[in-house]
């Protein structure tokens, strides 16, 4: 759910009763094979070890510390049902995840909570990005911020939208892309809720608003991930749709396209990766390595090749990033970043509510 690269496994990690496996190479050894304090971090495939990589080689030589590396296995929340049975018997000390798995390990308590005066780089990001428990503690180190978006391809649409009200109008018959509603969490239901007058919990309004869609017929395509989604607007079978900005960067390298990330009534929707601290008898190290992350210079570094964008005001912000960042003053205007803790205990209900009360409608 966050930027266009594919979080794919290229390494698989050993099983939690056997031996972990960490990536080989400069800056990267094996926990056996370390000295100082050794660190066990997971971190995504692809594109975030990449640069991971080049970002802790010359932290090891630094501090002293040793990084040894697994790779995510499967979605985001596989990390949550590998650790449970396990906990606290788990060789880890930072993960990388997002919002809704922060959420999930807050609620299982396994997050040590993070402060300015231990990480002084956190000072500089927004305090909206963190994620935080009951007592209002900062739970999460952000890294990098992306989102979900309304928007169009501008050579299909005669005239701007200006107005999520607009989808209603008769041109947009079959035109209209959507997320099935476990997709992105169910921000699909949440941006309609907030257009008219609601929010994630208080959704009626959405579900009244997407059943009006799906009785115009105005809802031409239902995707499930990005690869549905680039290819239903790269075809030009419908020109509007809701979905991250990972997808919207592979479509605008193809297509003219406009994000409607700053409309008066209606907010883009946030969400942020970055790395949980959690409770072991190496948190010291462990909050030394995510500061390190989050220090301006390194937060650029570690952004610009993912296309997200920096959550340190600070970063420069990479070109794929700009069409959907905001800067501190702009975030309150046009961001909404959702409870995806309450999020994702709705989406199975949604999901079901989805194929009783709008798939009839789609059908008919």
């Amino acid at each position: 759910m966050t930027s266009g690269l594919t979080r794919r496994q290229w390494m698989k990690g050993a099983a939690l009763a056997g031996t972990t496996a960490a990536v080989a190479g400069p800056g990267l050894v094996r926990p056996a094979q370390a000295a100082g304090t050794n660190l066990m971090v997971v971190q995504w495939g692809a594109a975030w070890i990449d640069v991971s990589k080049k970002i802790v080689a010359p932290y090891e030589k630094e501090t002293g510390d040793r990084i040894a590396w697994e790779l995510h296995a499967g979605g985001a929340m596989a990390i949550v049902a590998k650790i449970k049975p396990n906990w606290p018997n788990v060789p880890y000390h930072v993960i990388s995840c997002w919002d809704p798995v922060f959420s999930a390990m807050i609620k299982e308590d396994w997050l040590e909570p993070v402060s300015v005066a231990e990480m002084p780089n956190l000072k500089e990001i927004p305090e909206i990005f963190f994620q935080k428990n009951a007592k209002g503690q900062l739970m999460s180190v952000p890294l990098s911020t992306a989102g979900a978006f309304w928007g169009y391809r501008k050579d299909l649409v005669d005239k701007p939208i200006e107005s999520i009200e607009q989808l209603l109008e008769p041109r947009f018959k079959g035109k209209i892309c959507v997320p099935y509603p476990v997709n992105l969490t169910g921000l699909l239901l949440v941006t309609l809720a907030m257009q008219r007058g609601g929010d994630e919990r208080n959704v009626e309004p959405g579900w009244e608003f997407l059943k009006e869609l799906a009785k115009r017929g105005n809802i031409g395509r239902v995707i499930n991930n990005n690869s549905e989604f680039i290819n239903a607007m790269s075809a030009g079978d419908v020109s509007v749709a809701f979905f991250n900005n990972g997808g919207w960067s592979v479509v605008k390298d193809r297509f003219p396209v406009t994000i409607l990330n700053r409309l008066k009534d209606n907010k883009g929707f946030l969400y942020n990766e970055g790395f949980g601290i959690l409770k072991s008898d190496r948190t010291e190290a462990a909050k030394r390595f995510a500061n390190h992350f989050a220090r301006a210079d390194v937060n650029e570094m570690y952004n610009i090749p993912l296309g997200s964008g920096p959550t340190n005001p600070k970063a420069k912000v990479g070109e794929k990033a700009a069409d959907f960042y905001y800067t501190p003053d702009e975030l309150a205007q046009y961001a909404h970043v959702a409870d995806f803790g309450y999020l994702s205990a709705q989406v199975n209900d949604w999901a079901k509510r989805w194929e009783t009360e709008i798939v009839p409608l789609l059908r008919a």
